[in-house]
């Protein structure tokens, strides 16, 4: 059994799955090194501070998003449990101090498609669906900025 597996079944779940116009080691990247996912990790209508990413098992990763019209602030964080290079990363998410056991879990699978990546997105431990204004929306809003940030947008 994989770490990823150890979720009860019927946990609540659900995936993303976005193809990218950039080789994995440059997605990879992306989605572990500070400077990166400062300029893409939230969802639209909120900004990034203070990321520290430790991207090795066992390594704790944290960031806060502020929302830029209220200025409520969303500490958020956990542990890499999984990390494979440009393959895998498995890591719990959700409150930066909340113990590793029953915390949400993200799967990330970096699959190749010739000069393309296709990102694999999975959450086990909250529901979401297309619209919820919620988690889903979320993370659907901050892969959109993912791949703006990949195409070399400037996100605002």
């Amino acid at each position: 059994m994989t770490t990823a597996d150890a979720s009860p079944a019927d946990a609540p779940q659900f995936s993303i799955t976005r193809v990218f116009d950039a080789p994995r080691e440059l997605v990879w990247r992306a989605w572990t090194e500070e400077v990166e996912l400062a300029q893409w990790l939230h969802p639209f209508g909120v900004s990034t501070d203070s990321v520290e990413f430790d991207v090795r098992a066992g390594g704790r990763y944290r960031y806060t998003m502020t929302n830029d019209e209220t200025k409520e602030e969303f500490p958020t964080g956990g542990e890499f449990l999984e990390v494979e290079p440009i393959d895998r990363l498995v890591f719990t998410w959700g409150d930066p101090d909340a113990p590793v056991e029953g915390a949400p879990l993200i799967t990330l699978t970096f699959v190749p498609r010739g000069d393309r990546t296709e990102l694999q997105f999975h959450l086990r431990g909250y529901e979401g669906t297309p619209g919820d204004g919620f988690v889903y929306d979320g993370w659907d809003e901050a892969l959109t900025n993912f791949g703006r940030h990949l195409a070399g947008e400037r996100l605002d």
